[in-house]
């Protein structure tokens, strides 16, 4: 194992690694470079063949989604990088976001180590049923709130790149100061922000949506690796500006994924209040994503009773 410090000078390699191994919607190159907040990109390479990506910051080392390798290989070189990281000192290593494989492993193996810290709720609709003029009953509300949005608001939607790069900023911070208002931790703004200088790179498709003159929010998205068929809607950002906004910008993105004739949508992943909120849609299937810290020191030290 070998680790990198400056995923850009290995980028042939690792978007290579990414290509063939990938497989959850995290795994994209570009997205991963602009996800700031957690710390400075590095990734633990494993003879030039798998890869498990992660941030460094004053705090701990983040490995972030699941490694980009065979399922079968997941322990060993799991086992590998965490064995390191204690070994050179590392206070705490925080997964963020892995899925349930991962997540066994670690509370198995590192069991009086291991912290949790939350979970989120994936939804996948099947987009080959999904039917974008919502009929019947079940969808009447949802309907009623898109017909009642189009009718009273001057909608438009433009191409991301046409877009004034300060209006889409402003959006952001929007959005940021509404969820601070609600009270919701773990808001990761600064990947947005990077997303919009870096021209939504490896994105498949950034739509911005204009509401009465004014660009309000925006969609973008990207394929799963070597999940044919699955697109990932993994950002939905808005102002807040007009009523039922939210509704009306995932309806357009779902409306030009069943155009651009993909099998499956992941909406991402979910707290309870979003969560309920794309439950309406009526997913195919769920699954969970797990963030946890594993400890240098066991919890009989920290006081802190054992995970069940």
């Amino acid at each position: 194992m070998r680790i990198v410090e400056n995923p850009k000078k290995e980028e042939k390699l690792i978007r290579e690694i990414i290509k063939k191994y990938g497989h959850t919607p995290d795994h994209n190159f570009d997205w991963l470079m602009c996800c700031a907040d957690e710390g400075e990109p590095q990734v633990a390479v494993f003879e030039d063949k798998y890869l498990i990506w992660c941030f460094v910051n004053k705090k701990e080392w983040v490995i972030c989604t699941d490694p980009v390798a065979p399922t079968e290989t997941h322990k060993k070189i799991l086992s590998e990088l965490i064995n390191y990281l204690l070994s050179k000192n590392t206070d705490k290593i925080f997964f963020l976001d892995v899925r349930g494989g991962v997540n066994n492993f670690c509370k198995e193996t590192y069991l009086d180590h291991y912290f949790i810290e939350y979970e989120l709720v994936w939804p996948i609709l099947n987009m080959e049923k999904f039917d974008s003029s919502l009929p019947g009953g079940h969808f009447k509300t949802i309907r009623n709130a898109k017909n009642k949005f189009y009718k009273e608001n001057n909608i438009e939607i433009f191409s991301i790149i046409s877009v004034n790069k300060k209006d889409l900023h402003e959006v952001v911070d929007c959005w940021k100061k509404h969820r601070d208002k609600s009270g919701i931790e773990n808001i990761f703004q600064n990947r947005y922000h990077k997303m919009i200088d870096n021209n939504f790179l490896g994105t498949k498709s950034a739509r911005a949506m204009a509401v009465n003159g004014k660009i309000s929010g925006f969609n973008a998205g990207w394929e799963t690796p070597n999940v044919p068929g699955d697109y990932s809607a993994a950002i939905g950002i808005h102002d807040f500006s007009t009523k039922d906004l939210g509704l009306a910008l995932l309806l357009e993105d779902l409306e030009w994924i069943k155009k651009a004739g993909y099998k499956t949508c992941d909406l991402e992943g979910s707290e309870p209040t979003p969560l309920k909120f794309k439950m309406q849609f009526l997913p195919e299937k769920t699954y969970k994503t797990y963030s946890f810290y594993i400890s240098a020191a066991p919890k009989e030290k920290l006081n802190i009773p054992p995970s069940h």
